[in-house]
Order: structure tokens, then C-alpha cells, then sequence
């Protein structure tokens, strides 16, 4: 367990920035929302560190250093899985019906609860952050509050050129696609591309889709869209905004959708 602890810490070091919790009004919101401690990868996950775990790379622009892309929401949680594992830490998700189109959270202590039940703040591995978690630190968090920052149009500036590749500097090319994590300026936390480059999965559902409340979609969670945000290289300035919201089906995939990791911690 000693060789796992060091694995996991040298990963932190490496690609994990903590990230102090507060509370704040959400974009999409009226009601004040918590966040509790977490780490957030600084970079998107990139093709290096997918194939690294997942032993594929489905993605349609190659390149270790670019993001993953045309990758579902479901083989997102199994990568999330797969990683946990790696590094000694309990998963988060409970897949064993994933075919079924059934999704389990598993807490500490082998508690297993519904989605609609679950508090993160009680789980150990590698996940997706929530629409408020993605917010909360694509806008710079605790920080940029202090600094005056928070409301800034896109993730660490008003100048959209200065931190996000969009369809004005990339996607109207011929040569048109992702580029390499981290060449534009990071935000308030030092996170890059949280504006542009690729669209980034959340785990929540859309609001449409919450308020239906059948059957179907109850027990059945294959076809629900999920929430995506940050834009990519392929849309325009407005819908790289921090506030923007988009969504995609969660058996769905393309190469202009990855996704970024967090971890619950305490510091």
C-alpha cells in the first residue's frame, strides 16, 4: 500500500491543484450553493493519461499532450474507475449495471446510494465534478473572490485569446482541432483550458431531464444528456464563457468532448 501512496502523491504533485470550497451563487442558480475541498486536475485529461489507464485512444485529433476526446460520459466514469484503482483509492462509481444503463454511487464505508442521494463530500476516488464544482473553480474559486476576479467573462480573463482556443483562433482553420493542454494562461487556481479547447463533462443531468421524473428515465440513465461546459476549439467566443451551459447525451461522444477530474480531499 506504502508503493501506491507514493504513486498517488508523485500524481498529485504532478497534475492536482487543491482547491479551497466556499459558497456562492451559480451562474444557472438562485440559491446559494456550498463546495466543499476538493482537487482538480490542471489540465484536461490528456490521450497520455488515458491511454496510460484505459489502454485505447479513441480520440480523432492525436497527440499525448492534447486532450481526449470522443469519449461518452459512461467511459468517462470507468476511466474515473480504472484510475482510483490505480492509486489505492476506493471508486466512485458503480458500474456492474452500467450496461443496463444503471448508475450506482459508492461512498466511504461500502455505502452504496442512488444518484440522486449522494453526497461526494463521502467519496474517496477519482470523479467528474458537479456543475457547481465546475464553476466554482473554472471561475477561480476562493481566490478570485478576493481578488475581484470572479466574474470574469471566461476562465481567468476577459480577453478571450489570452486563456481559450475557439473557433476565431483555431476552429475556422483548415487545419482545425484541439491543441496541446496548457498553452494559453491558466486561470486565478493555475487551471488551464477550462475556457475553449474541449467541451468538459460534468456528472449532472440537465434540468429538462431531472424534471421528467418517469420511469424510464428514472431506472434508466443511458440516454440522459448530461451537462456540459467551457466550450471548445470548434464554437465561438460567447459559448466559452464560464456561464455557459451545454449538454450531450451521455451514450454520445465527438471530438470536440473530454472532461477534467477532481477528487474530494480535506487540507
Amino acid at each position: 500500500m506504502e508503493n501506491k501512496e507514493i504513486e498517488l502523491k508523485n500524481f498529485e504533485d504532478e497534475y492536482m491543484i487543491k482547491v479551497k470550497g466556499g459558497k456562492y451563487i451559480p451562474s444557472f442558480s438562485n440559491e446559494l450553493k456550498e463546495v466543499f475541498d476538493i482537487e482538480v486536475c490542471k489540465y484536461l485529461t490528456t490521450q497520455k493519461m488515458w491511454l496510460e489507464v484505459m489502454e485505447n485512444n479513441p480520440s480523432g485529433f492525436k497527440g499525448d499532450n492534447r486532450p481526449v476526446e470522443t469519449v461518452s460520459w459512461w467511459e468517462v466514469l470507468e476511466y474515473c474507475n480504472r484510475l482510483s484503482e490505480k492509486y489505492g483509492l476506493e471508486p466512485v462509481y458503480e458500474l456492474s449495471k452500467s450496461s443496463e444503463g444503471i448508475l450506482m454511487i459508492k461512498e466511504l464505508g461500502g455505502k452504496i446510494v442512488s444518484p440522486d442521494k449522494v453526497n461526494f463530500k463521502n467519496t474517496e476516488g477519482f470523479r467528474l465534478p458537479t456543475e457547481v464544482e465546475w464553476e466554482w473553480f473554472a471561475s477561480g474559486g476562493q481566490k478570485a473572490i478576493e481578488q475581484g476576479t470572479f466574474n470574469y467573462i471566461y476562465s481567468g480573463s476577459n480577453n478571450i485569446d489570452e486563456v481559450a482556443w475557439y473557433y476565431e483562433n483555431i476552429g475556422k482553420f483548415d487545419d482545425a482541432s484541439t491543441q496541446d493542454v496548457g498553452l494559453k494562461n491558466s486561470n486565478q487556481l493555475g487551471l488551464y483550458d477550462c475556457s475553449g479547447n474541449v467541451w468538459e463533462w460534468c456528472y449532472d443531468a440537465t434540468k429538462f431531464i431531472e424534471d421528467i421524473k418517469t420511469v424510464a428515465y428514472t431506472f434508466n440513465f443511458s440516454t440522459m444528456y448530461r451537462i456540459l461546459r467551457g466550450g471548445s476549439w470548434n464554437f465561438a467566443d460567447e459559448i466559452c464563457a464560464t456561464f455557459y451551459r451545454g449538454d450531450f447525451q451521455a451514450i454520445d461522444s465527438d471530438d470536440y468532448v473530454g472532461f477534467r477530474i477532481v477528487r474530494t480531499i480535506n487540507f
